[in-house]
């Protein structure tokens, strides 16, 4: 026998669960007070050690801050926050770009030459796959960010380094929240370009030429935003 015996929610459980909503749904914006436990204590028909048991809860999260004799307020979170696995990507701060790109500036050329040298032919042949998908996109935004977000998900996967599909596992969430930023404000032309270049020395199996082109097309990225 399979089934288990259920198990009661927590009051506190669904509490902390309605206001996190409210938070990364956007109706209570960074910085903004929430309503006392005494008021939220009414609202929800509850004790007030559920409501502060919720809010240890999300404070816990990195949700927000409790302030001794003032109150609970939305905080905005870190990506270092994220990172912990505690916040969704959708809800990053607005810094988050520049924190992804200077890590893909160190990670993704060196990750990009391991790739070459390891792949298997079946990814390579992906990998064309998706910058077909790119091209074909190109006139399309949403989609064609997600191909050039698979395509350099792919080649962390293409170095057979467990830590580095981690890593990138770890980051995927937050990446892409950026991509379709990115995408929108370079268009598709640069992506394509360097895509294909890419593509080409992965096929040829030249790893100083994938770390190189790699290199280059972060670079390129950098320097629109922020130079």
């Amino acid at each position: 026998m399979s089934l288990k015996p259920v198990r009661r929610i927590r009051l506190s459980a669904q509490i902390e669960e309605q206001l996190k909503q409210q938070i990364l749904n956007g109706k209570w914006k960074a910085g903004e007070r929430l309503p006392s436990e005494h008021e939220l204590s009414e609202i929800f028909q509850v004790s007030r050690v559920s409501i502060r048991q919720a809010l240890q809860s999300l404070s816990a999260q990195g949700l927000i801050e409790t302030r001794s004799g003032d109150g609970s307020y939305v905080k905005q979170p870190s990506i270092g926050d994220f990172v912990q696995g505690s916040i969704p990507g959708i809800y990053l701060a607005d810094d988050s770009l520049r924190t992804v790109m200077e890590f893909r500036r160190l990670f993704e050329g060196p990750v990009a030459e391991l790739a070459a040298a390891r792949a298997e032919e079946a990814q390579i042949h992906q990998l064309g796959v998706l910058y077909h998908g790119m091209a074909d996109t190109a006139s399309n935004i949403s989609e064609n960010s997600s191909y050039d977000f698979e395509f350099h998900m792919l080649i962390g996967k293409m170095t057979q380094n467990a830590m580095i599909e981690g890593i990138y596992r770890v980051q995927n969430t937050v990446m892409r929240s950026c991509w379709k930023n990115i995408g929108t404000a370079k268009g598709t032309t640069d992506g394509l370009y360097y895509h294909g270049r890419l593509l080409e020395a992965f096929r040829r199996r030249d790893a100083a030429a994938c770390r190189q082109i790699m290199e280059e097309h972060v670079n390129s990225t950098w320097s629109m935003f922020f130079e």
